[in-house]
């Protein structure tokens, strides 16, 4: 696959950086490893999830792309996911590949992807 070597960070655009740090510090589980008003960033797996201000060029919401985080249970993670504001958005599905997956919107407008094996 070229030079690609796995996925270093996605990035969430929000309109308020710092009213987002809660929920996603709730929803992860941990508190940002870098804090600054227009920029925060946490750990999860082996991954950096950032939550960036929204603007001009890029909006919050439904983009094209969408991440996939391997998942254990998918039902739990649904569940945890819900518990924190966020909403189906596609699926659950078992696709032709032989995995589960969904998709759901965070309450910034965002899609979370799941898949478990």
């Amino acid at each position: 696959m070229g030079d690609l070597l796995g996925v270093e960070e996605v990035l969430f655009f929000v309109d308020d950086v710092q009213d987002a740090k809660k929920w996603f510090s709730d929803l992860l589980g941990s508190e940002p490893y870098f804090d600054h008003a227009n920029y925060c960033a946490f750990h999860a797996a082996d991954t950096t999830v950032a939550v960036h201000p929204s603007d001009e060029k890029t909006s919050s919401g439904i983009a094209g792309q969408v991440i996939y985080w391997r998942v254990a249970d998918i039902k739990k993670t649904i569940a945890h996911f819900e518990s924190h504001g966020c909403s189906l958005f596609r699926g659950p599905i078992y696709g032709v590949d032989e995995v589960w997956v969904c998709q759901l919107l965070d309450p910034f407008g965002n899609v979370w992807g799941l898949l478990e094996k």
